[in-house]
């Protein structure tokens, strides 16, 4: 299922908070004119929804009122579900099957970003999810990144040389693979900044997950 974004604010607030409390307007992270792929269509108590990524790459429930739809296929193997404050969802199975994941999902937690990131790969990358090469070193060393790094080291490749002694090997291995594989920007993002966690956002520095990956593999590949 694709849609078009047709408005420039409203559709935020559909989803039930969870416990989650917002100081002032939910921002409204769409594109008027952009299209988005679905990932999840909700009947909650103020109405319909959609599940897209935002222009900030995070999941997010919209009202179908800020959309058109374009292609209303819907992707195999989506589940149908009920729980507290939606009376159907029709989803990816983790999402559809769980009221804890439809309130993890809202409330941005890691596991549930994990699942929403996995389905993003799967719709929107030519790289499938089952054959991405094991990334778990590259995924520790984006924990290095978090909130405070930027008072531990002075830049991001600073820090890696700070602290990566004997893994610079497995990292540059790792990234290797993937690279061989056909790593691009959505399994790049998914790797950095959903598993990995990092607090570092290369977009922050106007580049990209793929470009910062790169260019970490090829300052770990230089003689020590």
């Amino acid at each position: 299922m694709i849609v078009r974004c047709v408005a420039e604010s409203g559709g935020r607030g559909a989803a039930p908070g969870y416990g989650t409390v917002s100081v002032g307007t939910i921002p409204f992270g769409l594109t008027r004119g952009r299209e988005y792929a679905v990932y999840g269509l909700a009947l909650f108590e103020t109405g319909p929804a959609l599940l897209v990524q935002d222009d900030k790459r995070y999941p997010g429930w919209y009202a179908t009122s800020v959309f058109e739809i374009l292609d209303s296929a819907v992707p195999a193997g989506w589940r149908a579900g009920r729980g507290e404050g939606y009376e159907l969802v029709l989803a990816y199975p983790e999402l559809a099957e769980s009221e804890s994941a439809m309130s993890g999902l809202i409330r941005l937690d890691r596991a549930a970003r994990r699942h929403f990131a996995r389905q993003v790969q799967a719709r929107t990358s030519s790289l499938a999810v089952d054959a991405t090469p094991s990334f778990a070193a590259v995924a520790d060393l984006a924990g290095w990144f978090h909130q405070e790094f930027a008072y531990v080291a002075k830049t991001p490749l600073e820090l890696i040389d700070m602290y990566l002694e004997d893994e610079a090997e497995a990292v540059v291995a790792e990234l290797d693979a993937l690279f061989a594989a056909g790593m691009d920007e959505v399994v790049a993002h998914r790797i950095w900044l959903v598993e990995g966690r990092a607090m570092f956002d290369p977009a922050g520095r106007g580049s990209t997950c793929l470009d910062w990956l790169r260019t970490v593999r090829d300052h770990l590949a230089e003689p020590r």
